[in-house]
């Protein structure tokens, strides 16, 4: 991965390598009776999901913002020290929890370093314009922060915090911006509403903030924070399906993102709303979790990569080149049949996931294992 010099992909692609790994320990979890949950969740969550959403902000913000990214010794930092502090962190899960709070601290001086480099492209875009996406960006890094050092510092900890912070603060608020900028754009349209945009940001937070609170001090806040959370969620949708009924700036088809894009918020939507089911009845299922990081994020994260990891390649190969006989346009450096093979298998895997959870497992697999090929793929051809 040091051998790309360009710094969104290389984070990009090692959360490939991660995703590789973690789908396969995965479908492991399911045969072994959750013997590698920890594992599992760590190698996804904090390797695939959190170095893609890294990389993928090194990416968009200075392009939104229309700022060059500062402190770029910082970020070329940043993916050396996320990456030990992972590989550690695994270790020590494995063979010796004693070294949990040394690779834990390395991991987390990584994500000080990139929300350096972050926050100093933001404030210097600031002088120019600034957009929802970013705002989203902004925020979920806050979580991103407040995730690790509970676990670090926190005491007595209570799993159940540490794990929503990160997943619904950081995760959700970072797919939150990323589908407000990329959905609308790649489909060719205008978002039909910033107001309603904003509107989710302002109900996702304060419902957060009821859920980390509930937790601790009263279940009746968690379970109305919980159905906030779940309104905000709705709210995004509304905005992003209205988006597409819009007419589009051409009459091209629905780009390959936007359709996986289409096809997780679907998933998030029935996730949460099984979660709002459980958290009624008292019933912890795993349906919504899976759907809503699977389903959900996961499904948001291959649409984005369809599109970014191309781009970023084409640019760093052919860009100097344009003009020249022979040069490939940014969609051939994609399989088409395996991206067909990709998507539906994904969508039916997930579906299965919640029924038959080692078929859905091992169709996930499949796809997934297909999709990291195909992105590799991509810089060969």
């Amino acid at each position: 991965m040091l051998l790309i010099k360009n710094l969104p992909l290389r984070f990009l692609y090692a959360g490939l390598i991660y995703f590789f790994i973690g789908s396969i320990i995965g479908v492991a979890n399911f045969l072994y009776s959750n013997s590698f949950k920890v594992v599992h969740a760590h190698i996804m969550l904090a390797g695939f999901v959190t170095l893609t959403i890294i990389g993928a902000m090194y990416q968009l913000i200075p392009t939104i913002t229309a700022t060059p990214l500062k402190l770029k010794r910082f970020a070329e930092a940043s993916f050396i020290l996320l990456n030990a502090g992972l590989i550690l962190l695994i270790y020590s899960f494995l063979q010796n929890y004693e070294m949990l709070l040394f690779s834990g601290l390395i991991y987390f001086i990584g994500v000080i370093l990139f929300t350096l480099s972050i926050y100093s492209t933001i404030f210097e875009g600031l002088k120019k314009n600034i957009s929802i996406s970013v705002i989203f960006f902004s925020i979920s890094i806050i979580y991103l922060f407040a995730g690790i050092i509970y676990v670090l510092l926190v005491k007595p900890f209570i799993f159940q915090i540490h794990a929503h912070i990160l997943s619904a603060g950081f995760i959700a608020l970072t797919t939150y911006g990323g589908l407000y900028e990329l959905l609308p754009m790649l489909s060719l349209r205008k978002l039909w509403s910033n107001k309603l945009a904003y509107l989710t940001l302002i109900i996702s937070n304060i419902a957060l903030i009821g859920i980390f609170y509930g937790f601790y001090q009263n279940l009746d806040i968690l379970l109305y924070s919980g159905v906030l959370f779940a309104i905000s969620f709705y709210l995004l949708t509304i905005n992003l399906f209205i988006t597409l009924l819009k007419r589009p700036e051409t009459h091209a088809g629905l780009d390959i993102s936007v359709k996986f894009f289409i096809i997780g918020l679907i998933f998030g939507v029935v996730g949460i709303t099984i979660a709002l089911i459980n958290a009624l009845t008292f019933k912890l299922t795993f349906q919504h979790v899976h759907l809503l990081l699977l389903g959900w994020v996961t499904l948001t994260i291959i649409g984005a990569e369809y599109h970014i990891i191309p781009m970023l390649t084409w640019m760093d190969k052919y860009a100097d080149k344009l003009g020249e006989e022979g040069i490939p346009m940014i969609a051939d450096l994609l399989n088409a049949k395996l991206t067909k093979f990709v998507f539906y298998v994904s969508i039916i895997g997930t579906a299965f996931l919640l029924f038959l959870p080692i078929i859905g497992g091992v169709m996930l697999l499949s796809a997934f294992l297909t999709f990291v090929i195909d992105m590799f793929a991509v810089q060969v051809r």
